[in-house]
């Protein structure tokens, strides 16, 4: 009897052992499994939701339904968390324009996770183009192309009626060459350096446009005032004057008002493009 007692004890004793180190070894197992796991992705917490945003934006992954590490937060702190993926994203690139760009490329990998709150003036993190690249900016860039269009074909016939004068009589077609082309070369240049702000949306192409235009003007105003008094003074000085001839006063003006609203255009259209 005594030997059975002391085999008892013996097994309660061993079978204790057992089950300490049984739940000793589920409880070590389980904490292995958290630590190989990722647990800022695993956790509802806004710093997870901003590393499944980030994740999505740079493998290019579009999300369509909420994740798991998003749900359980308020739609402020989701809205909060993709719009730091969003300007991480952009992070160390130059150029407003270029990172409002890729901001709007990379916004639609996380559209579905943002929502516009009910009673709060913020913007939409999904949309982040400015008022400046709404449609009427669009338009007040399209109606200076096509002032300068027009002041370039107004330009264009004056110049055809000089050069076909300068073929009748050889003094006209050497007086003011070096302004009739120069301000035709800068007019043209402004408008090719437009139609490639219009292409690429580069601030800096706007504002070149609008220097060679402004130039393009002085120019033209050089010739308006000087060009009569430089006739009128070779007329003095030859003994077979040149024949007389009236301006296109009604062409003129057209080109001087055409000129004027589009240096009016492109001028608001460059403050408008950052």
């Amino acid at each position: 009897m005594r030997l059975v007692a002391v085999s008892h004890v013996s097994g309660t004793r061993w079978r204790r052992c057992a089950a300490k180190v049984m739940v000793t070894g589920i409880v070590l197992a389980a904490l292995a499994a958290g630590c190989s796991g990722e647990p800022a992705v695993t956790g509802n917490s806004a710093a997870s939701c901003l590393q499944v945003a980030a994740r999505a934006i740079q493998h290019h992954v579009t999300v369509t339904a909420v994740p798991a590490a998003c749900q359980g937060l308020s739609q402020v702190d989701v809205n909060l968390a993709v719009s730091r993926a969003l300007r991480a994203a952009v992070a160390g690139v130059r150029g407003k324009v270029r990172q409002r760009q890729i901001i709007s490329r990379d916004s639609v990998y996380v559209a579905a996770l943002t929502r516009a709150i009910p009673g709060s003036s913020s913007p939409v993190v999904a949309n982040p183009q400015p008022a400046s690249r709404s449609p009427s900016h669009a338009a007040l860039n399209l109606a200076a192309l096509i002032a300068w269009l027009v002041t370039v074909g107004l330009g264009v016939s004056m110049m055809a009626r000089w050069v076909t004068r300068g073929r009748r009589d050889p003094r006209l077609r050497l007086r003011g060459a070096v302004l009739n082309f120069t301000h035709f070369g800068l007019a043209l240049t402004g408008l090719l350096a437009w139609i490639s702000y219009l292409a690429t949306r580069l601030a800096g192409l706007a504002w070149a446009a609008c220097g060679f235009l402004v130039a393009a003007a002085s120019l033209g105003m050089a010739l308006v005032f000087l060009a009569p008094a430089t006739t009128a003074a070779v007329s003095r000085l030859d003994d077979d004057p040149p024949p007389a001839s009236h301006p296109p006063v009604l062409v003129i003006a057209a080109h001087i008002t055409a000129a004027c609203i589009t240096i009016l255009l492109a001028m608001l259209a460059a403050i408008g493009s950052g």
